[in-house]
Parts: C-alpha cells; sequence; structure tokens
C-alpha cells in the first residue's frame, strides 16, 4: 500500500529539504573547485595535481609529460614525441671527488660541483657577422623584422628536426630564431646528478648559430621531464645547490657567444590556474624563494641573457595572468632587474585570438623590460585569430618577437589539431599568407 504526504506535513518538511539541496550545492561548488580548467594541465609525468576536469572536459594524453583538460567532443590523439638521444655518463658515487669525461668534440672545460668534478666538452662554434637574424626576403622574419621593428618570428626545433631537409628549408627561409623543444630540458642535459650531456644541445645550437638564427633557451626550471633524483630531494640546501649548479653548468655552457642563447626561460609552468603557486618539488621545499635563486643563478651564469618566465593559458586577462604579474613584480621589488621578461605560451583554441591584445598589454605592464609570445599554435590554424595574435605583438612596444611551437603540422604537438602555419606537406596556409600581407 502506497503513502503520501499530507499538505500539512510537506510544508513541515520543506526547510530541512532546502537544507539538503543547499548542502548538495554547496558539495558540488567543492567538488568543482577541484577540478582542472578548460586546457589546463591533467596529468604527465612528475604531475601530483587532480586530474578530474571540468564538466564538459576530458584528460587527454598529449604526450609521456603533458595530458590536458580538452572539450569532450575534440578528437584524442595519439601522438609520439621523439625522445631526444644523448651520450651518457655514469656519476661518481664516492668521495674524494672524481672527473667524469664527457665526449668532446674539441677543447674541454672543467666545472666543479660540490661532490664532483664534471669535464664538459666545449664545442668550437662558427659565429655570423651579421647584426640581426637571417632569413629570405618576405617571409615571416623579414617581414616582422624589417617591416615591424621587432626581433624575431621563431620556431621550436631539435636535431630531429633538422634531419628532415622541408624543415630546415622553412627554419632557413622564415624563421629567425628556434627554440630547442627537448634538447635543454633537465632530462636532456642532466640525467643524473653531475653527468651533463650536450650532445642534441650543441647539434641545435651549432645549426642554429651557423644560419644566424637566435636561440631561446628553453627551460632551466621546469617540474616536468625532470629526473628522478631531483624530484626526490627533500633537503633545502641541497636542492639549491642543485638548482643552481644545473643552471651554471647549461646556462653558462653558451654564454658569451653571439647568437648562441639570447635569452633563457628560467622558470617555466610554475602556475596553477587560480595564480596561485604548483605544487612541485622545488616550490614544496623551497617556497616561492626558488625563483629567486633561479633566476639569480641565470644572471650568474649569463650576465648578457635576457631571463623569462614562461607560462601557458595566460590567454585572457584571468587569475593565472594576475598572479604571473604579482610575483615578477614581488621579486623585482626585492631585488630589481631580476626577471628581465615574461612569455605567454598560446597554444590557443579557434576564435581566442582577439583576446591576445588584452593579455599582452597587462603582461607588458609588468615590472619586465619586454614580453613575448613563446609557443603559439592555433587549432585549426585559423587566419583571423592568428593575424590578431600577430598585429598584438606588432602593437605592443615590449613585444619583441613570436616564436610558433612547431615548423608544420607533422612537428606539432597537437597535430590532429592542424594548428601550425605549413600543412604537412610544408605549403603555407591562409593564415600565413594573411600574416604576411598584413605586416
Amino acid at each position: 500500500m502506497s503513502r503520501s504526504l499530507s499538505g500539512s506535513k510537506m510544508l513541515k518538511l520543506l526547510p530541512f529539504v532546502t537544507l539538503a539541496l543547499f548542502a548538495v550545492r554547496q558539495v558540488s561548488a567543492a567538488e568543482n573547485a577541484e577540478l582542472v580548467g578548460p586546457y589546463a594541465q591533467c596529468g604527465g609525468e612528475g604531475y601530483t595535481g587532480n586530474t578530474d576536469c571540468y564538466p564538459g572536459y576530458v584528460c587527454v594524453k598529449l604526450n609521456a609529460w603533458f595530458s590536458q583538460c580538452q572539450p569532450t567532443t575534440a578528437p584524442q590523439p595519439t601522438i609520439s614525441i621523439p625522445t631526444p638521444s644523448f651520450p651518457t655518463t655514469t656519476p661518481p658515487t664516492s668521495t674524494p671527488p672524481t672527473t667524469t669525461q664527457i665526449p668532446t668534440t674539441t677543447t674541454t672545460t672543467t666545472v666543479s660541483t660540490p661532490s664532483t668534478t664534471v669535464v664538459v666538452p666545449t664545442t668550437t662554434v662558427s659565429t655570423p657577422t651579421v647584426p640581426k637574424p637571417s632569413a629570405s626576403a618576405g617571409g615571416l622574419q623579414e617581414k616582422l623584422s624589417n617591416h615591424s621593428g621587432k626581433l624575431y618570428f621563431g620556431s621550436c626545433a631539435d636535431p630531429n628536426t633538422l634531419n628532415i631537409a622541408n624543415n630546415v628549408n622553412v627554419l632557413k627561409s622564415d624563421f629567425g630564431c628556434v627554440t630547442p623543444e627537448n634538447s635543454m630540458k633537465w632530462d636532456a642535459t642532466e640525467p643524473n646528478r653531475g653527468s651533463f650531456s650536450y650532445g642534441n644541445a650543441d647539434t641545435l645550437v651549432n645549426w642554429a648559430t651557423s644560419n644566424g638564427k637566435l636561440i631561446r633557451g628553453h627551460t632551466l626550471v621546469w617540474h616536468s621531464q625532470l629526473p628522478g633524483w631531483v624530484s626526490n630531494i627533500n633537503d633545502q640546501t641541497t636542492l639549491r645547490s642543485v638548482i643552481e649548479n644545473h643552471i651554471s653548468n647549461l646556462a653558462g655552457r653558451y654564454a658569451g657567444k653571439l647568437y648562441a642563447v639570447r635569452t633563457w626561460d628560467v622558470c617555466n609552468e610554475i602556475f596553477e590556474e587560480n595564480g596561485s603557486l604548483r605544487s612541485s618539488v622545488f616550490q614544496r621545499v623551497l617556497g616561492e624563494s626558488f625563483v629567486t635563486i633561479a633566476f639569480q643563478a641565470a644572471r650568474k651564469a649569463d650576465s648578457k641573457a635576457v631571463l623569462y618566465i614562461n607560462d601557458y593559458n595566460l590567454d585572457s586577462v584571468n587569475a593565472k595572468v594576475n598572479g604571473m604579474i604579482s610575483l615578477v613584480n614581488r621579486v623585482n621589488a626585492a631585488t630589481p632587474n631580476t626577471i628581465d621578461g615574461i612569455g605567454t605560451q598560446m597554444h590557443l583554441q579557434g576564435g581566442q585570438g582577439s583576446t591576445a591584445q588584452a593579455v599582452l598589454t597587462a603582461l607588458a605592464g609588468a615590472t619586465v623590460k619586454e614580453v613575448a609570445i613563446t609557443e603559439l599554435d592555433i587549432a585549426g590554424a585559423p587566419a583571423q585569430d592568428y593575424n590578431q595574435v600577430v598585429q598584438a605583438c606588432v602593437n605592443t612596444p615590449k613585444c619583441v618577437g613570436i616564436t610558433v611551437w612547431g615548423v608544420s603540422d607533422t612537428n606539432s604537438w597537437r597535430s590532429n589539431t592542424s594548428p601550425l602555419l605549413f600543412d604537412g606537406s610544408y605549403r603555407p596556409k591562409a593564415a600565413y599568407n594573411t600574416i604576411i600581407g598584413a605586416l
């Protein structure tokens, strides 16, 4: 037999029903606060945050080091990124200090660490005599530099990129700067403590300098692609020493060479979406001080390099942008001229190009000398969006250059979205022609 509540009983229960619904709503809000926002990182090697995305988004593995919250309607890519190859050495495990010999191409330089002495190869680099990056007349570099007064239009590259003739042809004709995609990251350059490997990095630097290209060094301190021996450090003194030694070796290696490395991304992707510092071994052990430690070490290693802090999802004036500006201003107020520049990666979706101007204006308002677009790609490569982003840099006095994250769609980490200026057959797209026509 069924029973129903009378109207008077329903009225008596109404406050309790309302309270229950409110509690459910509060729980839902709390759960959403823990979810990963659109296009934010939700996984990857070394990632320790939440893996659940906002409703309507799903965590997509893009490579071994990075998974991203993308719309549930987006195609799920299977992307293979070549792992850099490099010569390895075995670090000493006993004292007194010993000498580890790394394969060299010419002369050697001795670098001392607290427990090891590493013999680092010094590669002969041919230095161009031209005063600025070279490229073909009428290409992206020449147009942006000569017609708009900016320093470079660049692309990422690595030795595996240079093994393909079509890549080399486009790099020579259209780009004046290269950023190493993987070959200067911590796992590639110091896989074991005190053992430094520079084979791939040297290959890229030699190619760039012999072809008159600038280099954006990328990256010195990043939570991802980080060897386990670094992630497992719990002692402040040890971690500080490890950071300083790594930066001294890597940034110091190319210091003082014209065209070798103009810029270093010193700290990369250190923010959460809400503008707070990302949880990482650096933040957990050293707090915010790791930022100043890293920048001061880079300044000491190469006093002439322009030192950047770099991040993604700085695509609209949001909490992350505000957190970036706040930290930069705070660090530079405490120690003037510590951070020189801010890089916004700009991995965009179609329709997001219209926000680029507001973002660059906001970032340029921080206490930095310059800003740059460092890893640009736009899903579908819409001509209007690309042109809006390029013109935003042109119209921002502090913006010195633009780097796209790959030569052609074949090289892209988002290849399923065809996001670059050249298609898989290395043909320029409508976006390329629109940019050229507008510069």
